[in-house]
């Protein structure tokens, strides 16, 4: 089997990276693609190539010839996609229409990391949508996610190209960026503990609720896929995650738990969306069903670990 990973630089490509060379059978290749190099990582090889270069990008699919690709590579957040709405268009949808005709021209199956913003206003409706719900993004990051969905889709299906859509809710671990919420929590209470920063946690709305995951989780749900490519449908689209919503003040307590340091609360405006409060999760019945699959880390193992690689990121 030879596995190509787009987004290889990424806090979820390198983890995927990891579990695929622990994962795939004897033999096995792995090539990471990013923008930028990357560390060496044993089994894996690396490729620097800007995804806007479709003609080196093509190159790169060619020689490798593989039998599967993910496509992970995105402005992961929806915060840093706001911020920068052009450079997210340009890099959601340039970089997968360039790799979707490059992969259009072999015999590979690719695996899109979609999300669940994609559903936005429906999770007024429901606060856990399953894929009959018809996706109303209301966020840039949650747009471009869902154009790229029709993109890969229109072009694959052209090319009589196997694909499927994956649409994880909100996947946490150690080594997450701050500009998500988890770890911005984690990462604060770690420098008060040290002293480093006054006792106050600063937050959004804590009365939101998500559905909270372990990246682990995710990386074997990725090789779920790998063992079951061959019976999923074509153009599936399949929501991942704990199907449990989790309000985020509850985040906050059981990392309030996890430390003797005192500290208060205080709400920043920057922090909230505006789209408001609300619950946003997501059924993952037919995933489930259809792999067998399910989440094995609880959410207190997954928070002890992320608040311990703060303290020691920050020591």
């Amino acid at each position: 089997m030879r596995v190509l990973v787009t987004g290889a630089g990424d806090y979820l490509g390198r983890r995927l990276l990891e579990a695929l060379r622990r994962g795939l059978p004897a033999g096995s290749r792995i090539l990471g693609i990013d923008r930028s190099a990357q560390p060496p990582l044993d089994g894996v090889t690396f490729l620097a190539v800007d995804p806007f270069d479709a003609g080196r990008l093509a190159e790169a699919v060619a020689a490798f010839e593989p039998t599967l690709v993910f496509h992970l590579a995105a402005l992961a957040s929806v915060a840093r996609s706001s911020e920068t709405p052009a450079y997210a268009w340009r890099a959601d949808l340039l970089g997968t229409l360039n790799l979707a005709e490059a992969v259009a021209r072999t015999r590979a199956a690719l695996v899109f990391l979609s999300s669940t913003v994609v559903y936005g206003e429906a999770f007024r409706d429901r606060a856990r949508p399953d894929e009959s719900v018809t996706p109303r993004p209301d966020t840039i990051s949650g747009r471009t996610k869902n154009a790229c969905e029709y993109i890969l889709r229109d072009v694959l299906a052209n090319a009589r190209v196997k694909h499927l859509v994956l649409r994880p809710s909100n996947y946490i671990g150690p080594g997450q960026s701050e500009t998500f919420v988890v770890a911005s929590f984690a990462g604060q209470i770690a420098r008060i503990e040290r002293g480093e920063a006054p006792p106050v946690v600063e937050v959004g709305d804590l009365s939101a609720g998500r559905d909270f995951f372990d990246v682990a989780d995710f990386t074997a749900a990725c090789l779920q896929v790998i063992a079951r490519i061959d019976e999923l449908p074509d153009g599936g689209i399949f929501n991942v995650g704990s199907g449990t919503v989790t309000p985020v003040s509850d985040i906050l307590d059981a990392l309030r738990a996890l430390t003797d340091a005192d500290f208060t609360i205080r709400v920043r405006d920057e922090r909230v969306r505006p789209a408001g409060v609300r619950s946003e999760g997501c059924d993952p019945a037919a995933f489930a069903a259809a792999t067998g699959w399910k989440p094995m880390i609880p959410l207190t193992r997954s928070l002890s670990a992320i608040l311990a690689e703060a303290r020691s990121r920050n020591g």
